[in-house]
């Protein structure tokens, strides 16, 4: 009974987080018609193949446009595909991360501040296009400047890298985890599914994930699965270390 009573939990739950993300993300679900892991295989495959629609390069330059018409396979190779690009590296220690922090956390923000944060933003995007972090700084820097065509581009490049990670899993059990190509990502994508970070991060045995716990919250969800295997194989071809 107690088995039974757990599963319709879990259906529960996955059906409130899907939910959810129709609700904000309606463009993806009028595309796809599930999650589903990515096949990095393929991907790769795909993304080297000059004539094929998913060339990582072009790709890449829609994607600096801010380009809405990219479906969610073209987002889902863009993002992914990064992994096999020679800047690809999912170590999460840039020093922008720190100065950035110091000026966000400050009560009010002065023109120089602005111009800051911008600055470091984009350092740290030259590092990792796909920093939600940077994107959401500079959304609030053109928010407050009115500065209405960057801020659409801006959020047009955020949800395609929402959109390509939402498209993976459910994150609910360790069988449909997302799929995210750095640790920092797991983080950056939880307040755009409507969570908190609980205070536990912790790695998982024989599933190539880490998980999240989070904070109280009306789904009744305690924790969150992400497949970080890309940043294994990183770290391993690196000899160990941080991830």
């Amino acid at each position: 009974m107690s088995q039974s009573i757990n599963q319709n939990n879990r259906k529960m739950k996955k059906l409130a987080i899907i939910t959810v993300l129709a609700v904000c993300s309606v463009t993806l679900f009028a595309q796809y018609d599930g999650p589903t892991a990515p096949d990095y295989k393929l991907i790769e495959r795909n993304i080297k193949n000059s004539s094929s629609n998913f060339n990582y390069s072009d790709l890449m330059e829609r994607y600096e446009l801010g380009d809405s018409t990219m479906t969610v396979d073209e987002q889902r190779h863009l993002y992914f595909g990064y992994i096999f690009q020679p800047a690809y590296n999912p170590v999460d220690t840039s020093q922008y991360n720190t100065k950035m922090a110091g000026v966000l956390n400050k009560q009010y923000f002065s023109d120089r501040d602005y111009d800051d944060i911008l600055e470091y933003a984009d350092a740290l995007l030259t590092e990792d296009p796909f920093n939600l972090r940077a994107l959401n700084a500079k959304l609030l820097v053109y928010a407050q400047k009115n500065n209405a065509e960057a801020y659409k581009k801006t959020a047009r490049k955020r949800n395609i890298v929402q959109q390509a990670i939402v498209s993976s899993g459910d994150g609910i059990e360790k069988s449909t985890p997302y799929y995210v190509i750095k640790v920092a990502h797991e983080y950056d994508i939880l307040s755009f599914l409507g969570f908190r970070f609980g205070g536990q991060d912790k790695i998982e045995r024989n599933c190539n994930c880490n998980s999240l716990s989070l904070a109280p919250n009306r789904f009744g969800v305690e924790k969150l699965y992400f497949n970080i295997a890309p940043t294994f194989d990183y770290a391993r071809k690196k000899g160990g270390g941080r991830i």
